[in-house]
């Protein structure tokens, strides 16, 4: 299992199965593997950040009644992620700024071709995290890399963690939230959370995703970008998915929802 996004679940009933607990984190993010072990499991998902997201959603909530410990195994800083602590930067992990659109995985592995092993690359809209497997490796890529071009173009490269502090994203990795929410009315009931999260990358990066969670139909997206959140509600209410027509609003508590007119409006942008 991937170190970086190996979760560990503690007082787990005896009852407990895979199932159980592929239940208790839907809507978190994509799971690779479940390990149940008596009175405790492990849980590895595909994104790092996903795990984030479970440890800080889901510790001290129930699970078949019993109300479970949810933190990252041994050895994974869960001071961090619950903002616990001195939060300096992560020198494994390198965020690269400023890839083109069409960079895949291969493209990273090969622009940091020499400079140790590459455990994990994750693409995002714009820039990628690389996760090495030695510290060393990661500072020599920064120091040697930073402003060289990749496909073309001049990157940014930095430690994931402590550079842009005060950020949105910042925020979101000391376990806090960017604020930048969206309500999703409408679903089918065979849309999944991991439908959602694909349709709304067409408006930037999405940070958070459920569907049908707290109702049949309804789900909440959170962006990174203020400006990804504007464009969902802009371009998205009124459209469809899974053969549905969905409504894209505001979720309540940075500001209120749009105007029953202003769907109106973006519904009749969409449909021309």
């Amino acid at each position: 299992m991937s170190r970086d996004s190996k979760v560990f679940i503690g007082n787990v009933p005896i009852d407990c199965r895979e199932s159980d607990l592929e239940a208790f984190f839907r809507g978190i993010g994509e799971i690779r593997d479940v390990v149940v072990k008596k009175n405790y499991a492990f849980c590895e998902f595909v994104d790092y950040y996903d795990a984030k997201d479970a440890v800080k959603e889901k510790d001290g909530e129930k699970l078949l009644g019993a109300r479970v410990r949810v933190e990252f195994a041994k050895g994974e800083k869960s001071d961090v992620v619950r903002g616990r602590g001195d939060r300096s930067p992560d020198k494994t992990c390198v965020y690269v700024g400023g890839i083109t659109a069409d960079c895949r995985d291969r493209d990273i592995e090969s622009f940091f071709n020499g400079f140790g092993h590459i455990k994990q690359v994750n693409i995002k809209k714009g820039f990628a995290f690389c996760v090495f497997d030695d510290e060393r490796d990661a500072e020599d890529a920064v120091k040697e890399l930073n402003g060289r071009r990749l496909m073309g173009e001049r990157v940014k490269l930095e430690f994931a963690k402590g550079e842009r502090r005060g950020s949105d994203r910042d925020r979101h990795e000391a376990g806090g939230s960017t604020g930048y929410k969206v309500l999703v009315e409408g679903l089918a009931s065979k849309t999944a959370w991991q439908d959602l999260k694909d349709y709304m990358k067409k408006a930037g990066e999405v940070l958070y995703c459920k569907a049908h969670h707290e109702r049949t139909g309804e789900g909440i997206v959170e962006f990174f970008k203020k400006a990804d959140m504007e464009w969902a509600l802009d371009r998205l209410d009124g459209t469809e998915l899974d053969g549905r027509m969905i409504s894209v609003i505001r979720a309540p508590g940075r500001a209120r929802t749009r105007s029953r007119s202003s769907r109106s409006r973006s519904r009749s942008r969409s449909r021309s």
